[in-house]
């Protein structure tokens, strides 16, 4: 069956991710903590939550040292933390040691939102990178997809010439294999059948192997009709059909190899007939890829083939083959044209520098606003609350120095 195998270059174009906005893209990885071991070891949010834990806890710890253990030295080590986190609050500007915990967790999902940012920018192009293991979701990429199909009767872009002039100037070698038969390269003639004239094609290569005769030949042109004949009488159990072109590379385009193969067989295992026809169809496909930073992108060109045939009609059974085999020759008859449209497939970057710059930028102002924001409400609204609920219910209370009154006094 190895034989009989189909090789296809063709390839779906990626889809789009459902966030294509490098804001939300930056929020959902900074904020999310994935179910995978994978995913909690790179969540900022995690890491975050744990440095607030480990410092409240020494603090915590700090403070039941000095209620249980009064002495001098334990006071001034507890006053020598209180003036460093102080001096570490952004939050509050200096007026709480409590906002310098909150200052230290900005900075930590602030550093590791600003790497995200540089391990994101350099996932593109989406072919060009490796997993992005810096991330829960490996499969990002910094790229967002489009593909279309456009006709050739448009005009094409300055831009776009230079890799349509490479595949239409690209030469074709038509591969041919003849499979489980006994013909010979003597009995098989390739030509090129044209409105006025059956011209013969020289082999490049032809051999006869185990049952399977193989030939090769140079086309002379793109659009073409050739047949190729078989001129004893010999029972073919199927054929594969291939193309084959060079690669070419400029300093913008790249054109690719083509190789491709496609068997016909009959799945019942019966015989090709005398007279047969497959319609090839060749559709350019063009792949451009956005710059990451300049204006000049870069095109990648390949022809995706499709075939038009009938195995009903190119297979026949032994019986029927041996009652009707009237000719002294078998023909194949390949018709290969280029179709009036091409295939347009488009990457961009999602973010390119600038913007992830400014836009993690952002997000850090973001996280220290909101942390502000929080810290005045409490200051503002739900501390007055709670100290005259606790000065009503609870009025022996106020005679201690509750640690909110400490944080709030704490610069005199």
């Amino acid at each position: 069956m190895s034989l009989l195998t189909s090789v296809s270059q063709a390839y779906a174009y990626p889809r789009s991710p459902d966030l294509n906005s490098y804001e939300d893209i930056l929020l959902h990885n900074m904020f999310s903590i994935g179910s995978t071991d994978h995913c909690v070891s790179v969540s900022p949010i995690f890491w975050t939550m744990m440095l607030i834990i480990v410092l409240l806890v020494f603090l915590i710890s700090v403070g039941c040292i000095r209620l249980c253990v009064t002495s001098h030295e334990h006071d001034r080590l507890f006053f020598t933390i209180k003036m460093i986190f102080k001096r570490t609050d952004l939050v509050g500007e200096g007026e709480l040691w409590i906002g310098g915990l909150a200052s230290l967790a900005i900075i930590l999902i602030t550093a590791m939102a600003y790497a995200f940012a540089i391990s994101y920018l350099n996932q593109y192009p989406s072919e060009a990178v490796g997993p992005s293991n810096f991330a829960c979701d490996t499969t990002i990429r910094n790229a967002q997809f489009e593909t279309n199909l456009q006709a050739l009767a448009v005009p094409i872009s300055s831009d776009q010439q230079v890799i349509f002039d490479l595949l239409n100037q690209q030469n074709f070698t038509l591969y041919l294999q003849f499979i489980n038969t006994a013909a010979t390269c003597t009995s098989l003639t390739i030509s090129q059948v044209t409105d006025s004239a059956t011209v013969s094609l020289r082999f490049l290569s032809c051999s006869q192997v185990n049952g399977t005769l193989l030939a090769r030949v140079l086309l002379p042109e793109h659009d073409i009709k050739i047949t190729a004949t078989l001129s004893e009488v010999q029972v073919v159990g199927a054929i594969m059909v291939g193309l084959d072109g060079p690669s070419s590379e400029t300093e913008f385009c790249s054109l690719k190899e083509l190789k491709f193969r496609q068997s016909f067989y009959s799945p019942s295992a019966e015989t090709l007939g005398q007279a047969a026809t497959i319609s090839m169809g060749l559709t350019k496909a063009i792949n451009e890829t956005g710059p990451l930073s300049g204006s000049d992108s870069f095109f990648e060109g390949i022809w995706y083939p499709t075939f038009t045939y009938s195995l009903s009609q190119m297979f026949i059974s032994a019986d029927t083959y041996t009652m009707t085999a009237n000719l002294t020759s078998t023909t194949i008859t390949i018709n290969i044209a280029e179709t009036s449209y091409y295939i347009k497939n488009y990457q961009t970057p999602i973010a390119k520098q600038a913007e992830i710059i400014f836009r993690t930028l952002l997000f850090s102002f973001l996280c220290l606003e909101l942390c502000a924001t929080t810290f005045l409400i409490c200051k503002l609204l739900l501390i007055p609350i709670y100290k005259k609920i606790s000065a009503r219910l609870c009025p022996k209370f106020m005679n201690f120095d509750a640690p909110i009154h400490e944080m709030k006094s704490a610069h005199h």
